[in-house]
């Protein structure tokens, strides 16, 4: 298994080129060697975004980004997961217009044939459901039938969305096992001595001044809500920060 970020949570900060570099440059120290694109602003030509990979010696496994944004702007997707050697194009939602037993087949449909176009090119597609998704249609679980229905079909498991709307998850994994090449988590662990593990892996902060647990309330290891960001203040030992209830995470547009 191969750790890496989505880019998107850097969301709205790379409006630019140098943004971009700057972005990645930082996520490389950070130890970041894989990527998930998604949100980069498109007047960032694709080159240069496959050059700041390049250059911090990253590799792009996907790109992506709304069902209905990427059906919109098909060419601009493909062309950007071609120039970064992405191997998915990931569509997320079900959109409103297809939320419908017969809304899922036409959907269905449209998946089928948007694959047919990537065929070529040797890209695949990827289904990445968010909550509302699992109760689309009432009295079926729409991304259960989208897999059952279209077996094709690859899905970029976010266990967040899943973990609010399964009651077997362990069960749902297994079931789409070989099905699954992405899975996107956020939870966030804090040893006693102050050590941050972020996705169970240590993060490398040469930044504090010292390591410690400092003010926290929150129960750990912690899953960060989808939309949010966890803060923590660079002199842990006081600063009022994520760790506690009083703060709590804050909203990505904020950051």
């Amino acid at each position: 298994m191969e750790n890496g970020i989505q880019v998107s949570s850097l969301k709205p900060l790379l409006l630019t080129t140098d943004q971009v570099h700057e972005a990645f440059a930082k996520m490389r120290c950070l130890g970041c060697k894989t990527v998930q694109l998604q949100w980069i602003d498109p007047s960032v030509p694709a080159d240069e975004i496959a050059r700041a990979l390049k250059e911090n010696h990253m590799v792009s496994v996907s790109v992506q980004d709304f069902y209905e944004s990427v059906l919109e702007n098909f060419g601009y997707y493909v062309q950007l997961n071609a120039a970064t050697n992405g191997t998915w194009l990931c569509v997320s939602r079900i959109p409103e217009r297809l939320k419908s037993p017969e809304g899922l087949d036409s959907y269905i449909a449209e998946l089928r044939e948007m694959q047919k176009k990537l065929d070529p090119l040797g890209q695949k597609l990827c289904f990445h459901p968010v909550s509302g998704d699992y109760t689309a249609v009432p009295g079926i679980n729409a991304v259960e039938y989208l897999m059952e229905h279209m077996p094709e079909l690859d899905i970029c498991l976010d266990l967040y969305h899943l973990n609010r709307n399964c009651a077997d998850m362990p069960g749902f994994i297994r079931r789409w096992a070989g099905r699954i090449p992405m899975v996107h988590f956020k939870d966030c662990r804090i040893n006693p001595d102050g050590t941050v593990y972020l996705n169970g892996t240590e993060l490398q902060e040469p930044y504090i001044q010292e390591k410690a647990l400092g003010e926290c309330n929150i129960e750990l290891p912690y899953q960060v809500p989808d939309g949010k960001v966890f803060v923590m203040g660079d002199d842990r030992a006081v600063s009022l920060d994520s760790r506690t209830t009083a703060v709590g995470p804050v909203s990505s547009e904020q950051v």
